[in-house]
């Protein structure tokens, strides 16, 4: 668990780093439990009030894999973790939900059974369709972006497609010795920022006023680590596939988003205009 602690306070460092307010080292190092010291070891500073887009250069990005691997080579999130560091200046995808303490538990012991191909349980799961609390035998396959859910085979329900269970409603994870079944002979789709689950992603940047990207981090969250720029002047940068999400975004602010690329996101967006 002390290992666990060390590799958390490393991102949580980064993710006080990626706000929007400049914080003194004094502030870090009272936040974070650690010493000033310690604190100028990784402190970037950056102007008052400034909004950027927080990019690791690749010697930046070495340090920090180094780091982690060093602190704890043979942690079960240590590979996970690892995996969201982008390398060669490329945004780190940091998975924020690690940092609640409850939350974390729950993953790790997730990464467990994925890593050992066994079966949990999740207790208590509540679940907004039936307005239930109940027990789910599953099989973790893998997590989605920032460690929002896991995907996987509900074992009871729907033993022939992957699911995705969120990490927030789970109560607590049991891992059981059961080998799994089912998630073996499962293809898991990637998942997109915008919660859709497809086999062709396209590079797509869109500039965007306050309003609209208020409303798109608010409903769709894991697109905020896609995002840089300041006030009316945000910019999204991310590869996604061509959704009904993501088209009635775009159709419901035309006047606060523009696609800058690429060209054929505006073709499939007129193709689906006709449908109405």
């Amino acid at each position: 668990m002390a290992e666990q602690r060390k590799i958390l306070r490393i991102f949580k460092l980064i993710s006080l780093l990626k706000g929007a307010r400049r914080r003194t080292p004094t502030e870090l190092a009272s936040i974070l439990e650690i010493s000033k010291r310690t604190v100028y070891r990784y402190f970037i500073p950056t102007d008052e009030g400034e909004e950027y887009q927080f990019a690791f250069n690749a010697e930046e990005s070495l340090l920090i894999k180094q780091s982690i691997k060093s602190l704890s080579a043979g942690h079960n999130l240590t590979e996970h973790i690892l995996k969201k560091l982008h390398m060669m200046s490329e945004q780190a995808q940091i998975g924020e939900n690690i940092l609640n303490a409850s939350n974390g538990l729950k993953i790790e012991k997730l990464s467990k059974a994925i890593s050992a191909k066994v079966q949990v349980k999740l207790m208590n799961y509540s679940s907004l369709n039936s307005n239930s609390d109940t027990n789910r035998l599953f099989e973790p396959i893998s997590f989605t972006t920032n460690y929002t859910g896991v995907v996987g085979v509900d074992v009871e329900n729907a033993p022939t497609e992957s699911r995705i269970f969120n990490i927030n409603r789970i109560g607590q994870v049991d891992v059981l010795q059961k080998s799994q079944r089912f998630a073996p002979s499962i293809a898991v789709q990637i998942i997109d920022c915008f919660g859709f689950k497809g086999t062709t992603h396209y590079h797509v940047e869109l500039h965007l006023q306050r309003k609209a990207y208020a409303q798109l981090i608010q409903f769709y969250p894991q697109t905020k680590v896609l995002m840089s720029g300041k006030t009316n002047r945000y910019v999204f940068k991310g590869k996604v596939c061509f959704s009904e999400n993501l088209f009635r975004f775009l159709l419901s602010f035309p006047d606060q988003v523009v696609v800058v690329k690429p060209a054929a996101l505006l073709d499939e967006l007129e193709t689906f205009k006709q449908t109405f």
